[in-house]
């Protein structure tokens, strides 16, 4: 199977009832006037019958704030399960009468993509690669047409299914909670990855630049956002190959 793919209806029911019985713990993710935010959750209860799954009440990760998204929001959701992260994309359901305020209900998701986790461990490019990354935050305050960007650039570390690590000559612009949107090329000549990130940490690197360590963020929640998440973990694999072969990836 390869990185990403999404499983059959039949995989994907029997992989979801199975983990709602577990009540295995969920994060999702929605993107907000601020951009986007996680949220801590756990499977309640739902079934492939009923189309609806029900998760306790969401916390967000940052500062243990309560939920505020409607019904009709969309949002992404990552699970763990065995060797693999699970991710999909749902909308939030309006509130069942009957039951209690501490779930959520979100609708039952057309498909599902199984990760296997060793795409989530950090793999450097190949030996020899320099891939530049552009960084910006967008600004929604900007009138129409103009752009009011202030394009940061860095280069890239290391990368995996979750996120990457860039090495920039000014960490103090960055900021933790809020949205970046990343721009890079694996492949001279090939096309971009455009991706939203969180800044998550940073540290000293060398001659005065800085690591920062970024999560992606939103990918599990659009379709084309799935397909984003499906060619970075196929690079990660390739750079995972590359890396154990000691030379140049050539696909990208």
């Amino acid at each position: 199977m390869a990185p990403g793919h999404p499983i059959t209806t039949n995989e994907r029911n029997q992989v979801l009832e199975d983990s709602i019985r577990q009540q295995r713990p969920l994060v999702l993710t929605h993107n907000g006037p601020e951009g986007w935010r996680t949220f801590r959750s756990e499977f309640v209860s739902g079934s492939a019958a009923s189309h609806l799954i029900k998760v306790s009440q969401p916390v967000f990760e940052e500062t243990a704030g309560f939920w505020l998204v409607g019904p009709g929001e969309t949002l992404g959701v990552t699970f763990r399960t065995g060797h693999k992260k699970c991710v999909f994309g749902t909308v939030v359901e309006p509130h069942d009468d009957h039951a209690t305020e501490s779930v959520v209900t979100l609708r039952w998701p057309d498909h599902l993509q199984q990760i296997q986790r060793r795409l989530f461990e950090r793999a450097q490019p190949p030996q020899g690669a320099v891939i530049p990354v552009r960084l910006w935050q967008e600004c929604s305050s900007a009138a129409p047409g103009q752009d009011v960007r202030t394009i940061r650039h860095g280069q890239l570390e290391d990368l995996s299914a979750g996120g990457m690590r860039v090495k920039v000559h000014d960490a103090g612009e960055f900021h933790a909670g809020r949205t970046y949107r990343c721009v890079f090329t694996p492949r001279a000549g090939g096309p971009s990855i455009v991706v939203d990130a969180l800044p998550r940490h940073r540290q000293a690197a060398d001659q005065g630049r800085a690591s920062i360590g970024l999560q992606f963020v939103g990918l599990e929640a659009t379709p084309e956002g799935r397909r984003v998440l499906a060619r970075i973990a196929r690079t990660v694999s390739q750079f995972q190959r590359a890396r154990s072969r000691g030379r140049k990836c050539p696909n990208g």
